[in-house]
């Protein structure tokens, strides 16, 4: 099954700006520079490209949950590196549940 079929897309993640930025700098699996919003990221030799959105508050009931909208951009990547990447992605920056 591959994930995230399109080559461009975008991914509402429930995270800070701060919170976001944090998890990049602190995880070692993933070769990447960044320059100002734009994170380009090496994997498998090839290139993807994120751009990271204006946060934002989702509100379900009386709760505020941070929004943060992420933009990938897998244009120059192939298919099956697309799907390697997405899974080493989710897995760095997925949130635990409770």
């Amino acid at each position: 099954m591959k994930l995230f079929k399109a080559k461009i897309f975008s991914l509402e993640m429930g995270f800070s700006r701060k919170e976001f930025l944090t998890l990049l700098e602190s995880q070692n699996k993933l070769i990447y520079s960044r320059r100002g919003d734009v994170i380009s990221f090496k994997f498998s030799g090839q290139v993807v490209v994120i751009s990271v959105g204006v946060e934002g508050i989702r509100r379900i009931g009386s709760a505020r949950i941070p929004m943060l909208k992420v933009s990938f951009d897998f244009s120059s990547m192939g298919d099956i590196e697309q799907e390697q990447f997405m899974k080493v992605f989710l897995l760095k920056f997925q949130r635990g549940g409770g």
